[in-house]
């Protein structure tokens, strides 16, 4: 059985790397090393480090990680906010409080659209909500919606 050639290792390393951040099974560094480990087979492709330089290979991939990471942090995280779905169309709708009921200091759940979403009480709003009240949507934050009572 014949060796993989490094250069390989480190193009497929990066290809798997990119795939996982695409496939949102880590966080944005995932892209970045991707890039980073891409960068060090390319530049063993071309001869630029040898294949038995493994230290200067790990140089290339560390340097090229952070090289993308500074180019690259505040436009992927423009994009990531900005294709994260717009979900403003959900304030001023109407949800209801999910089977748990809703308390300020645990949360719970609403059903919004036929959508089970996590839910906190806004401010001003009372202790406590049970279940099937109906709540008014007043902001997003993250993946939790920020409700009070319907007036």
């Amino acid at each position: 059985m014949q060796n993989i050639p490094v250069t390989y290792l480190w193009l497929a390393a990066g290809v798997l790397l990119v795939l996982f951040d695409a496939l949102h099974l880590g966080g944005v560094g995932l892209f970045f090393a991707g890039l980073g480990a891409i960068i060090a087979g390319v530049s063993l492709w071309f001869g630029i480090v040898g294949e038995d330089a493994h230290v200067a290979q790990w140089l290339v991939f560390f340097a090229a990680t952070a090289l993308w990471s500074l180019v690259l942090w505040k436009p992927m995280r423009k994009f990531r906010h900005r294709h994260n779905g717009n979900y403003s169309n959900i304030v001023g709708e109407t949800a209801y409080v999910g089977s748990s009921g809703l308390t300020r200091k645990k949360g719970g759940e609403v059903t919004w659209s036929g959508t089970i979403m996590k839910a906190r009480l806004s401010d001003g709003a009372p202790e406590a909500l049970e279940a099937g009240a109906p709540v008014v949507v007043t902001d997003i934050q993250g993946a939790t919606l920020i409700v009070k009572p319907t007036p």
